[in-house]
């Protein structure tokens, strides 16, 4: 091989390498207690960003899975993301209360749309890995079992190298 095809090469590798490193997503939101946070706060953790609405039935019958994963799993937290702008205060922390949610919960904004996207539909999650990377993008009621076994799936995956 010559110089250049090796320079060529390790430019390659290079790019691979600070582009897998440098896809790490990050935003910050406050919860419903008024309790900031940022993403890379629960990094070398499980993140699964979930986007729901009161209205939704989908969203509201899943919410019980999403709170014992959240509860169940010290390498994992869940993240609520309410998708309801007009939605007064009072009555999304009164769902929340009603509905059991053991895991924070915001509201969307800017920052969390810019990094994450517009979901296409409601209920949309998003699977972040451990080192902050999107994992997979999840539209439509996810549970705790389907959760385990895309987890599984990923890090297997992972291990083969692709």
């Amino acid at each position: 091989m010559n110089n250049k095809m090796t320079r060529c090469i390790l430019l390659l590798i290079s790019l691979f390498f600070l582009s897998s490193t440098a896809s790490a997503v990050d935003f910050s939101f406050t919860d419903t207690e008024g309790e900031a946070h940022k993403l890379s706060q629960y990094k070398g953790k499980w993140v699964l960003v979930n986007f729901w609405a009161t209205w939704c039935p989908p969203c509201r019958k899943e919410i019980p899975d999403l709170s014992d994963f959240h509860l169940e799993h010290d390498d994992a937290v869940v993240i609520g993301v309410n998708y309801e702008p007009g939605l007064k205060d009072e009555r999304l922390k009164k769902f929340i209360a009603l509905y059991l949610v053991t895991y924070p919960v915001t509201r969307v904004n800017d920052e969390i749309i810019k990094v994450l996207g517009e979901p296409r539909g409601l209920p949309t999650s998003i699977l972040i890995d451990p080192q902050g990377n999107i994992a997979r993008r999840i539209s439509g009621m996810v549970d705790e079992r389907r959760l385990n076994k895309i987890i599984e799936q990923y890090k297997s995956k992972m291990a083969q190298g692709k």
